[in-house]
């Protein structure tokens, strides 16, 4: 039986252990991240089912597939992160999408300017969850050439809603037009693609832009007063709102939607054979659409997470 003493020192050992690994210090976070997250689908009466291992920041399927995929992607709670129940649905869908293309996915989490910029580099095969790529976009790394130049977009595979949220004491009450976005200030995440006809407004050196690094330092320019209003997902920006104990009635969704934004995989074109990845990639898409993978995905996380983690 260990001592108290003996209790506090591997305490210690496990939080410098967990700062080193970067995963969560308290034991209780700490214990629901290293859990292996589960996959688990049927396609064509089969059953398949996959164990999740994470090392670091990076979280892998092994389907015994002869070929492996690396996805660069973000912490977007509730869909996706490190923090997330079994990974999240949509990191659980997107895996289901690269083994059924036949590949062993591996997920890389990464601020978001910095995973855009690995896969138009070519230091990986994909970037995702990523939206809609307007056709004018700049690369993030090459100056002058456009993101289009360095990534292709997949079949779209999910969708999810895009807002503007603005302060709830601040004048806006809905949703303004693009074209008066130079009346404000806007908060936006680095390298995020929002909505066409919003970037091409952000892009035009018209509207003076704030960038944060991720969503919940964006909700944060917004409460400080830093920006007019900032563009999300409203879903995401709930989610971060309540893990920091801000009030709801402190920011405001406004309505209506920007867009709905459908989420692709972005292939990096310095990547070797990667159309034959694109091609993989949209066959297994049609295929686990088809079977309801998504809704057999939600159902089993379902049983699996506390509710309040899958749709905060």
């Amino acid at each position: 039986m260990l001592s108290v003493r003996s209790h506090g020192f591997i305490s210690l050992l496990w939080a410098l252990i967990c700062l080193a690994a970067g995963l969560p210090t308290n034991s209780k976070a700490a214990t629901d991240k290293v859990k292996q997250p589960i996959l688990e689908y049927q396609v064509d009466k089969q059953n398949y089912r996959y164990l999740g291992s994470w090392q670091g920041a990076i979280l892998s399927f092994d389907g015994s597939r002869e070929r492996k995929v690396v996805i660069a992607t973000l912490d977007w709670p509730p869909y996706i992160g490190r923090q997330e129940c079994q990974g999240g649905w949509l990191l659980q869908y997107m895996a289901a999408v690269m083994l059924q293309a036949g590949y062993n996915p591996e997920f890389r989490f990464l601020p978001w300017a910095r995973a855009v910029r690995m896969a138009e580099l070519g230091h990986v095969d994909i970037l995702a969850p990523e939206y809609e790529i307007e056709v004018s976009a700049p690369s993030d790394v090459v100056l002058g050439n456009t993101r289009l130049q360095h990534l292709a977009l997949s079949k779209p595979y999910a969708h999810t809603p895009v807002h503007y949220i603005s302060a709830a004491d601040g004048p806006l009450t809905q949703a303004p037009d693009p074209q008066s976005l130079s009346d404000y200030r806007v908060g936006v995440v680095r390298g995020y693609q929002n909505a066409p006809e919003v970037d091409k407004m952000l892009d035009s050196g018209r509207v003076i832009v704030e960038q944060a690094i991720d969503d919940s330092q964006n909700l944060q320019l917004l409460l400080h007063g830093r920006v007019n209003l900032i563009v999300a997902d409203p879903l995401v920006i709930t989610t971060l709102a309540k893990r920091q104990n801000i009030a709801g009635d402190s920011y405001r969704v406004l309505q209506p939607a920007i867009t709905d934004q459908p989420l692709y995989f972005a292939l990096s074109t310095a990547r070797p054979q990667w159309q034959r990845l694109m091609a993989d990639i949209n066959s297994a898409i049609g295929q686990v659409q088809a079977h309801g993978v998504r809704a057999q995905i939600m159902n089993r996380l379902t049983q699996r997470c506390p509710s309040s983690m899958l749709n905060e």
